[in-house]
């Protein structure tokens, strides 16, 4: 599941990550933990307000975009449907680790 989630952000971004940097390793933590909610049925509370979550597609729709893509893989592969406060969450990481690699590339 970890593998295939970080493969569509990938592939969404057109990107590699780099494996190496912090950004990397936080996001891979957060996946893993996904994971793990995951295997032991855990959801996250639904605790978020509509307005914060609107924000948050607004301010990032790339990565909100990608954030779908893998609610959508796991909802078809898993039967697994994200609450809106796991969207946010995906939506933060992928946004943080795409973009802090941009930033990187660029002034590379």
């Amino acid at each position: 599941m970890v593998n295939t989630i970080l493969n569509i952000v990938k592939y969404h971004f057109k990107m590699e990550l780099d494996e190496n940097s912090v950004n990397y390793e936080r996001f891979l933590t957060h996946l893993r933990f996904f994971a793990v909610r995951f295997v032991r049925k855990e959801k996250l509370d639904e605790s978020v307000d509509q307005f914060f979550f609107e924000q948050i597609q607004l301010k990032y729709p790339d990565a909100y975009a990608c954030a779908k893509k893998i609610t959508a893989y796991l909802s078809n592969q898993f039967n697994w449907e994200l609450t809106k406060d796991e969207e946010i969450y995906l939506t933060v990481h992928i946004h943080r680790v795409t973009n802090r690699q941009k930033m990187k590339e660029e002034s590379d």
